[in-house]
């Protein structure tokens, strides 16, 4: 992971925004946290063995990579989130409420027969997260759909899954004609976007449904031919435009390999603040669904889980009381209480705070505990989410040898070795 810096760095392009400083493997290296990769539909970055491999030429600007990452390390443009936000918030509007989005395939497949003014188009579903949904709730949507165009190069019959002949194709486009065109099945992110929103949702008292479906819904249908088809027009030229930005990145960095050019030095270490933690920030996205879940009202007073929201839980027996897990949280959802260093000649408490609403389920803290005392638990009361403040206090035991002592180090082997008396030479 050395040269991670220099991988993100390719990945920056038109259609992604990269924040290295934010990812949690450039915090700490032994963060196992592999998400992009591992959600990457087109292989645009790869895991190979310990490697991360990044292909700028395979991106596709998806979004999926950006809506995955934790802690917003990866951001996607052309739109941002606030401009589709926006985008979505106006299609709903003119569709009595009824907030649809669909992809681009589903566009091309839909070509003339729906009104652009009611749908929000992105190049894939994986480009739509939790908070998206969650604040067109909050809105006052009725209802969100999520919709999935064919898979390309096969075309889907009116609701059978069949009509690969002349036929079946004149059925699909009939289907179209209807708005109940069928499509290939939604891709995985995008499924699990669909299910937290929809638990969320459900947990906060909200009937608005998502759903996640191939058919588009007839609220959208155009109900007059269109003189020129602007949408398909528009589609093709923004992947034009996307085709020579992708060229242009990849060359570049072709170039710079070939003649030897060095990437600029990045600095190797982040600043760290007063109490000796890495620096902290909460992504806007995790904003925005906090409040969109605040304005909402209160939850049930359940469990939940799902990929959002982490409980942090530590044996006691094992911990060392270090206070890594603090230093290393990126979202600060766990931040250090007390002084550590003089807690065992003043008796003053000391420990964590955790918020559970902050906990991005990055793992990193639990990666970097050195006595594997601490566990993430993807089980979190809903209550605990919205709530302002610490969801829990964690205090730790007093260390056994002074952070700050010369003969630390010392100590520290004799402990190991089980010698009551080490000498240093």
């Amino acid at each position: 992971m050395d040269n991670i810096l220099g991988l993100f760095e390719k990945l920056e392009s038109q259609s992604l925004a990269v924040q290295p400083s934010r990812c949690v493997v450039v915090r700490n290296r032994n963060a196992s946290c592999r998400r992009c990769a591992e959600a990457c539909p087109t292989g645009a970055i790869l895991v190979e063995g310990n490697d991360l491999v990044v292909a700028p030429e395979r991106c596709v600007g998806c979004g999926t990579c950006a809506t995955v990452c934790p802690t917003a390390a990866l951001e996607s443009k052309k739109p941002d989130d606030k401009e589709l936000l926006r985008a979505a918030v106006a299609a709903m509007q003119a569709n009595d409420g009824a907030a649809v989005i669909m992809d681009a395939a589903m566009q091309a497949a839909a070509e003339g027969k729906y009104d652009p003014a009611k749908v929000v188009v992105v190049k894939s579903l994986g480009r739509v997260d939790e908070s998206l949904i969650a604040v067109l709730a909050a809105g006052g949507a009725t209802s969100v759909a999520l919709v999935a165009g064919p898979a390309e190069g096969s075309v889907a019959g009116a609701g059978s899954g069949e009509g690969t002949t002349a036929e079946g194709n004149a059925e699909a486009t009939e289907a179209v004609e209807i708005a109940e065109t069928v499509g290939a099945p939604p891709d995985r992110a995008a499924q699990l976007v669909r299910d937290t929103a929809a638990l969320l949702l459900e947990t906060w008292g909200s009937d608005v449904s998502v759903k996640l479906t191939s058919k588009l819904p007839r609220s959208v249908r155009r109900t007059e031919p269109a003189e020129f088809d602007t949408g398909r027009r528009g589609f093709f030229s923004s992947v034009r435009d996307e085709a020579r930005a992708a060229a242009a990145i990849t060359a570049e960095h072709v170039v710079r390999e070939k003649l030897g050019a060095e990437e600029p030095e990045e600095p190797k270490f982040a600043k760290v603040a007063e109490d000796g933690t890495l620096p902290h920030f909460l992504p806007e996205r995790r904003g925005r669904l906090l409040l969109a879940l605040s304005n909402l009202g209160s939850p049930e007073d359940v469990m939940i889980d799902t990929r959002l929201f982490g409980h942090v839980i530590i044996d006691g027996e094992k911990c060392a009381s270090c206070q890594m897990c603090a230093t290393f949280c990126p979202t600060e959802a766990i931040r250090k209480f007390g002084d550590a260093t003089t807690a065992a000649e003043t008796g003053k408490p000391f420990g964590i705070d955790h918020y559970t609403g902050r906990c991005v389920q990055c793992h990193c803290c639990e990666d970097i505990c050195p006595t594997g005392a601490l566990t993430l638990s993807t089980d979190v009361f809903a209550t605990d989410v919205t709530k302002r403040g610490r969801s829990e206090r964690i205090p730790m035991k007093p260390r056994k040898r002074k952070v700050n002592d010369p003969k630390s180090i010392v100590n520290a082997m004799s402990d190991l070795l089980g010698v009551p008396n080490v000498y240093e030479r």
